[in-house]
């Protein structure tokens, strides 16, 4: 096959693998093209990196998982060094050198990674923030960096980003609160669920027991308060104008924690989505808002 033809088949691949990981109508995709920024593949292709750990973790094989992760730690290394082969690899390869975007520091979403697969309890809410900040926070303050562009990422702006990636996801997280104890996986603090008066092990064998329900109701409390206080942070129309796709991911994560909310109050009823055209309206609403 000629040279040109190998490298259009990988990147249609690269594509391929993209649109997979942020699907039409998903809340990173309606963040992503609100945004209005030219840098938005380069933004959705590290989505496809996060999403591609995930999974890698819900695999069936504990052992393949593992072997997985380690190979990727092995393309992290390459991409950092400009010679990446997987097809996410080289969507995110010319993202090398960019000011203020180190790619090494995917390992740290690969930590997080490890983390899930080992089932990793916590036991305060700042064990819990440090897992946060590596999941997703991470990803959040590369893509800050992607949007910042050749000016640079302001502190404020990382700072930001940071948050956001840790309040995004919280709120994954209480949406998934039946699924993750399915698995054995239990992100809730110990020593926090302990000053409750909540015993973990009865707390993962069911939530809805009236001790557990106000707890988590405080904790969607205080994750609404972050995810409401965010946009303050952005003083500068330069960042706010920058940084469209974080403040849109956050106010489209605020409307749906306000659907967990309500489910966490009825206590039996699963966890509602948030319908594709309030998706619409939010993420098109929030745009307007930042200009």
């Amino acid at each position: 096959m000629p040279d040109g033809a190998v490298a259009g088949t990988a990147a249609a691949t690269a594509a391929d693998r993209v649109r997979e990981a942020v699907p039409a109508g998903s809340l990173r995709h309606f963040a992503a093209l609100f945004s209005g920024s030219p840098r938005r593949a380069s933004v959705e292709a590290l989505y496809a990196f996060e999403a591609e750990l995930r999974r890698v973790v819900a695999a069936a094989s504990h052992e393949a998982a593992h072997a997985r992760l380690q190979w990727w730690r092995g393309e992290v290394d390459r991409l950092a060094a400009g010679r990446p082969s997987h097809p996410l690899g080289q969507a995110l390869v010319s993202l090398r050198g960019q000011r203020d975007l180190d790619l090494a520091r995917l390992h740290d979403m690969l930590v997080a990674a490890d983390l899930d697969l080992a089932q990793m309890t916590y036991r305060t809410w700042q064990e819990l923030e440090a897992y946060l900040l590596r999941a997703s926070g991470t990803a959040q303050s590369l893509i800050a960096a992607v949007l910042a562009g050749e000016r640079g990422l302001a502190s404020i702006e990382g700072e930001f980003a940071r948050r956001l990636g840790a309040a995004v996801r919280q709120v994954e997280i209480l949406f998934d609160l039946d699924c993750d104890l399915a698995r054995g996986r239990m992100y809730a603090p110990i020593e926090a669920l302990e000053a409750a008066s909540i015993d973990p092990v009865a707390f993962a064998r069911d939530w809805r027991a009236s001790p557990a329900r106000a707890f988590l109701a405080d904790w969607q409390t205080r994750l609404r308060r972050e995810l409401d206080v965010l946009p303050s942070l952005l003083v500068e129309p330069t960042h706010r104008a920058a940084q469209r796709h974080g403040l849109i991911l956050a106010a489209l994560h605020a409307r749906w924690l306000d659907l967990r909310t309500e489910a966490t109050a009825l206590a039996n009823a699963p966890s509602p989505e948030l319908g594709s055209l309030t998706r619409l309206w939010t993420a098109w609403r929030t745009a307007l808002r930042y200009p």
